[in-house]
């Protein structure tokens, strides 16, 4: 029986969930920002090495040239200063992940994203959100319990996102000496991302970024917040490509703690 929209502990779960949206976001448009900043500086600096060379070949006596290469370094200037003021500065919020890490049930860690991913779309698609019990029932993993949430309510989601509707989507969970692995399988229909007949969470950039063709090791805009977590846990975050109609995995390892 899906619960009641008025349902209290129903509207708690969404808004959690709208906040754990409002969170993705933020770091896709760091992200993109991350993008921008690198693929912008590139072209300046070959410019500003070329006008040096430039500087170094041809007349210095030429009035004209002199000017020409004081106005190509002024432009590159102004061009790096409104990088930092436009692009770079707004990515101070999201540019330092802190974790506080402590002991957390894996049993409340897993059943918890699963009910916040159901709230968030999972029940207006009809998919079917399960949870694998861990290996070691009663186990705990020593982690910052809300990155971890969002970072796994982001995959279950996503999942969700780019699944037909009433698909199955599931999360295990994996401990080992050394870490600890949750992964999300389901089977991909990459169409449904940006399908406007079915209702989404994730912004129109971020499910059109995750179709596009990937160059080098960039990564999924709409994961920049689980690999940050992945990072800072000492963990990694791996996806598989999407293929429609395959089944799909996204995996999230958290390395143990030391001691």
């Amino acid at each position: 029986m899906i619960p009641s929209a008025a349902d209290p502990a129903v509207a708690l779960l969404r808004e959690r969930a709208a906040r754990y949206a409002a969170e993705v976001a933020l770091f896709v448009r760091d992200h993109a920002l991350s993008i921008a900043s690198h693929d912008l500086r590139g072209p300046l600096n070959a410019m500003h090495s070329w006008a040096y060379v430039l500087e170094r070949r041809l007349a210095p006596s030429d009035d004209s040239v002199r000017r020409a290469l004081d106005g190509i370094r002024t432009g590159i200037e102004q061009q790096t200063k409104l990088l930092e003021t436009i692009v770079d500065a707004p990515r101070a919020e999201t540019r330092a992940l802190s974790i506080t890490r402590a002991d957390v049930s894996l049993d409340a860690l897993v059943g918890e994203c699963a009910a916040l991913a159901r709230a968030a779309l999972g029940d207006a698609r009809g998919a079917a959100v399960t949870v694998a019990p861990p290996a070691l029932p009663g186990g705990s993993l020593d982690c910052d319990r809300e990155r971890v949430a969002q970072a796994l309510w982001s995959m279950l989601t996503f999942a969700i996102e780019a699944s037909a509707p009433g698909g199955e989507i599931a999360l295990g969970c994996d401990v080992a000496a050394d870490a600890t692995r949750f992964g999300v399988t389901f089977r991909a229909q990459p169409s449904a991302l940006t399908d406007a007949a079915l209702p989404h969470v994730f912004e129109t950039f971020a499910r059109r970024d995750a179709l596009a063709e990937r160059h080098g090791e960039r990564p999924v805009a709409v994961f920049a917040l689980a690999q940050r977590v992945a990072r800072a846990h000492g963990g990694t975050f791996a996806q598989t490509p999407l293929e429609a109609g395959a089944p799909a995995t996204l995996a999230l390892t958290i390395a143990a703690a030391r001691a």
